[in-house]
């Protein structure tokens, strides 16, 4: 049996760094040509609908070999942390090529540039976000931070996009979900088919009332859900707070 070696590099101290791209545009509007060239374009999204930011990240380090490697990555403004996989974007147009022991290799599909980043380097990048990117962003420990306004045009524009048939399960009756469309409410929300739905704010969750408990966080900026979720065996606890 093989042993693969994983490597993993953590930075004790933030400001032993160097910083490559500081050049990188502050401009927050994206041209119809940026969009044209978008690795990950939403589906008829107009120019205006997208913004742009100048963001730094830090390579933390990698972990793993071939298509399993992934690169974590820090956003030095408040050093939130991802991990992000090969293929995976950040926002719309970075993609991680490759990840080796100390580096990653990223491409700007809008310009075509290929960045190699090493362990504890920054990066400075232009990130490019659709609206619907910040409509419902998981901070951790299940908690869901939610926009209001731009779930409500995700709704609008792909509808609330799940169904669910109830089963018996662990002594109780929860919905299970059967299908989540792409790019839908549901699926900004993370569900995904075969979750089963146990409770909505301990309200039973139906085919019937699917759709409206749903809704509810794109009705009102002031709204919160807990959804008790089952996957894998395993009971979650879902809050979700609409800002």
């Amino acid at each position: 049996m093989r042993t693969q070696l994983l490597s993993f590099v953590v930075l004790a101290l933030p400001w032993v760094t160097s910083c490559t791209g500081a050049d990188i545009s502050s401009e927050t509007t994206v041209g119809e040509r940026e969009v044209a060239a978008l690795a990950v374009p939403e589906p008829n999204a107009k120019a205006s609908e997208y913004a742009a930011r100048p963001e730094t990240l830090r390579l933390v380090g990698t972990q793993g070999v071939g298509s399993a490697a992934f690169a974590t990555l820090a956003d030095t403004s408040n050093w939130d942390t991802s991990n992000v996989r090969v293929g995976e974007t950040i926002g719309r147009s970075l993609k991680l090529v490759a990840v080796s022991e100390s580096s990653i290799e990223l491409v700007d599909s809008t310009s075509s540039l290929r960045r190699t980043v090493r362990a504890g380097e920054d990066i400075a990048v232009r990130v490019i976000e659709h609206d619907f990117d910040r409509a419902a962003i998981e901070s951790g420990e299940h908690l869901f931070h939610v926009q209001a306004r731009s779930l409500a045009r995700v709704e609008s524009r792909y509808g609330v996009g799940a169904g669910c048939e109830p089963v018996s399960f662990a002594g109780t009756t929860p919905c299970k979900v059967s299908f989540v469309t792409k790019h839908s409410l549901a699926a900004r929300l993370g569900l995904q088919a075969g979750d089963l739905l146990v409770a909505a704010d301990g309200e039973a969750v139906t085919p019937e009332n699917l759709t409206a408990i749903l809704r509810r966080l794109g009705e009102s900026k002031s709204q919160s859900l807990q959804l008790t979720v089952a996957r894998g065996g395993v009971f979650l606890e879902r809050m979700y707070v609409a800002e």
